[in-house]
């Protein structure tokens, strides 16, 4: 049975999850913790008719790119077992690989991933679970939290942030905290998860004490309360990307890598060119990361968002700014967009992990705007939605990956696409 089953095969390529692959007596294998050329013995949790799934348990011959790991309990850095220059290649491969699949594009054109200025320290975010006074990670396909001292993936300032609530957390009293450091600034802001039974007095005392402790942790807030009203201190977050400020509230959404955040802006605003007299389209656009500066620019703005207090906080940015031609719609995308009137110079759309609703694709394809840009966390839904914009006529520019989760196999990409009635890309 699976789970005590083991098996050995050679590795001989990687999945888009990140797992090698290698093949036993004609059973596709996906090995966890295995890399391409390895002889790994594996052990089996999941088995079906033409495939499995293992843990690698021991490597038996292993990869010149195979590096010690930093941490033993990393299931959050499954790839840290992987030379940094190795990661960038297998992530470029899983793009062109999901891309000539569920795209249908033979030679799509991938360029090399650009890599992250810092492959450790780089997050600016951590969201983490408490289990009595253990603070960490679940542990991969369980409840558990593995208790994380120290996580070589965050900011120094988080680090910090971590270690002083540690040293003062009572058990019992949270089930989880959020941190967000400031770039720009080089402040931390904690959100604190507390179980049901604590009283708001015990909190305040909690985010007093544990501010007392990290003299750059500013404000601490509480989940599921107006973030206006912090448990104590500074309430929002102030950060800059690329000239323009962003005021954000503890939980709204922001890039974790910042450098890689203004990398994907310049590749966007490249492709779209913004300019006085222009009309653009943002969709899934957050609090306007790249909506404000694309209408700094001069072009004029409608950014699209379903989540209200994004959208509160990309209107409060553009009076922060004086950016006045951008204008945010509140609501989901596929029941804004069709209701839109046209015609857009450009669009740019950043959905979640999920990709696009079809109801969105078809409106794109309606609209028919010069060029897009699709910016994407996930290779296979990127293939899957980009499948029907080029049978509509788009062909692909440019597909630029960039590293913002070294470590993990996560890779974000960005394509560009031009509008070409006759057709989509050229079939070799």
């Amino acid at each position: 049975m699976a789970g005590d089953e083991t098996l050995e095969l050679v590795v001989d390529s990687v999945a888009q999850g990140g797992d090698g692959v290698g093949r036993h007596d004609g059973l596709v294998v996906f090995a966890r913790g295995g890399l391409p050329g390895e002889r790994v013995r594996v052990r089996l949790y999941e088995r079906h008719p033409s495939y499995a799934r293992g843990q690698v348990d021991a490597v038996l011959e292993p990869s010149p790119e195979r590096v010690a790991p930093r941490l033993s309990d990393g299931d959050h850095a499954p790839w840290q077992h992987i030379a940094y220059p190795a990661q960038l290649r297998l992530k470029a491969t899983i793009v062109r690989e999901q891309l000539v699949k569920l795209a249908g594009a033979p030679d799509p054109p991938v360029a090399p991933v650009i890599a992250a200025p810092r492959p450790w320290g780089y997050r600016n975010s951590a969201h983490l679970h408490v289990e009595d006074r253990q603070i960490g990670y679940h542990v991969a396909g369980t409840r558990v939290v593995a208790d994380l001292p120290e996580d070589p993936l965050l900011l120094p300032a988080l680090n910090e942030a971590l270690a002083g609530l540690r040293a003062i957390l009572p058990s019992g009293v949270l089930t989880g905290v959020t941190l967000r450091a400031s770039v720009a600034c080089g402040y931390v802001l904690g959100v604190l998860r507390p179980t049901r039974e604590v009283p708001a007095l015990d909190l305040l005392l909690l985010a007093e004490a544990w501010r007392a402790h990290v003299p750059a942790l500013a404000g601490v807030a509480v989940e599921g309360r107006d973030w206006r009203g912090a448990a104590s201190g500074v309430a929002s977050l102030l950060e800059e990307l690329q000239g323009t400020l962003f005021e954000l509230a503890p939980t709204t959404f922001f890039q974790v890598n910042l450098p890689q955040a203004g990398r994907m802006l310049d590749l966007a605003r490249a492709a779209l060119c913004p300019a006085p007299g222009m009309r653009l389209l943002d969709l899934y656009a957050g609090a306007g990361a790249f909506a404000l500066p694309l209408a700094a620019a001069g072009a004029e703005v409608i950014a699209v968002e379903e989540h209200a207090a994004a959208v509160a906080d990309g209107e409060r940015s553009a009076a922060l700014n004086d950016i006045r031609n951008v204008r945010f719609v509140q609501g989901a995308v596929e029941r804004v967009l069709p209701g839109l009137a046209g015609p857009f110079d450009g669009v740019l759309l950043d959905p979640p992990r999920r990709g696009c609703h079809p109801t969105v694709l078809e409106a794109l394809a309606r609209l028919a705007p010069p060029r897009m840009v699709y910016i994407s966390c996930h290779p296979g839904i990127l293939g899957r939605d980009l499948a029907p914009l080029l049978a509509a006529g788009y062909r692909l520019e440019q597909v630029q990956p960039l590293d913002l989760f070294p470590q993990t196999p996560h890779v974000e990409t960005v394509v560009t696409l031009s509008l070409h009635p006759v057709g989509g890309f050229e079939r070799a």
